[in-house]
């Protein structure tokens, strides 16, 4: 039986009364939910940074399909082509609203994708509802020109409204993934910013189901920084990856997806192939690390905490600080209880209030680790705690 028709036959089950049984049945005796079944699962790796540490990161989740971000191409500027990941991996070409459109683009990217090892290709191209037929265009005109490979694409719930259009994409194409992740620009301030809108989600999958094309959904493990202004709440920009720097007259917010939400879809439909946006690399602040992306995965909620840990080394007590799937810059406090001891502090912790010479401040604060990151943050020479307080 194909995906589609497990699919299929998992949302008629729903509309009976026996289908949800077996799931609410493992949440009612053991208080938890049970592990999902295996959809073929896979992972964006979309960060330009290209080093070793990326090698590892990408390399931890090699069991899953790996598409990775390998070139951008922009009307009026350079093609920029990325480094392919050390291991076997889906690249992914993005294309603006206007470069697939210039007379002779299709000639020089074919010959750039003739000369690609990989057999699959897939295109993620800026298509307004409009340009859906001269899109079928590019790509059938594509497909001619480059016989010898697999072609995929992405696309967005707004284009599964024209059917005439995608009858003429669907031959081309051996599937196509659903994005379902930021779907509206943001809105002023105090309007909150829904990086995944469950209504929406569903409803845009039951139509895809039946339109009846082979596709998989992108589904969000990541954050925004929102920029706003200060004086007005305006609205000013986004960004995803490493730290801007900051603006005068701006305050910055997170913007996380609502787990539960995405559990939600995930459990509704659990035959459904999922490509997790995206694989958080070391140092990445606003994606949920590996750990919690199998576990959000596997149908489980988020690991989220930060946990402090203390370790003696000879007569230095050494403070550690590790984030479990917490996204941006959230602050935080430990209390450490005070007592005798030379302190000395790291990575911008600092005590909360000042502390003699040769004393021990009762708790510091600062920015949290990355999330998956353990963090060194200070260490106590000669250590005495007050009686009181437990070591």
């Amino acid at each position: 039986m194909s995906w589609l028709r497990k699919i299929r036959t998992v949302y008629r089950c729903r509309r009976r009364s026996i289908g949800w049984w077996f799931p609410v049945a493992g949440l009612l005796l053991c208080g938890c939910p049970l592990p999902l079944p295996a959809a073929g699962s896979g992972v964006y790796f979309w960060h330009r940074q290209r080093n070793p540490d990326s090698d590892r990161a990408v390399a931890a989740v090699s069991d899953w399909p790996i598409y990775a971000l390998r070139g951008e191409l922009r009307s009026g500027t350079p093609a920029v082509l990325l480094r392919p990941p050390a291991v076997r991996s889906i690249p992914v070409f993005r294309l603006d609203h206007r470069v697939w459109l210039e007379p002779d683009f299709t000639v020089r990217f074919a010959e750039l994708l003739n000369a690609e090892t990989a057999v699959e290709i897939q295109l993620d191209c800026d298509v307004p509802e409009a340009g859906l037929g001269p899109y079928a265009d590019f790509l059938a005109e594509l497909c001619r020109r480059v016989p010898g490979k697999i072609f995929s694409i992405t696309l967005l719930p707004c284009h599964l409204r024209h059917r005439a259009e995608l009858n003429r994409i669907f031959p081309l194409i051996s599937y196509y993934v659903l994005q379902l992740h930021a779907l509206e620009p943001p809105r002023d301030l105090p309007a909150r910013y829904q990086l995944f809108d469950l209504t929406a989600a569903v409803r845009a999958v039951e139509l895809a189901i039946g339109i009846g094309a082979e596709f998989k959904v992108a589904l969000p493990t990541y954050a925004y920084r929102l920029h706003y202004s200060k004086k007005s709440g305006r609205f000013r920009r986004l960004s995803a990856e490493n730290r801007p720097p900051a603006r005068p007259g701006e305050i910055t917010v997170i913007a996380a997806p609502d787990w539960s939400d995405v559990l939600q879809f995930r459990r509704r439909f659990p035959e459904l192939p999922v490509i997790w946006f995206r694989l958080a690399l070391p140092g990445d602040r606003l994606g949920l690390e590996l750990e919690n992306l199998r576990r959000l995965d596997s149908g489980l909620p988020p690991r989220q905490e930060l946990t402090a840990a203390r370790r003696r080394v000879g007569d230095r007590t050494e403070l550690y600080w590790t984030n479990h799937g917490i996204p941006g810059e959230p602050e935080f406090t430990q209390k450490l209880g005070g007592g005798l001891g030379e302190a000395f502090f790291f990575h911008g912790v600092r005590p909360v209030k000042p502390a003699l010479p040769g004393c021990v401040p009762i708790a510091v604060h600062g920015i949290m680790p990355g999330p998956g990151e353990t963090l060194k943050i200070g260490e106590i020479s000669r250590w005495i705690p007050p009686k009181s307080v437990s070591r």
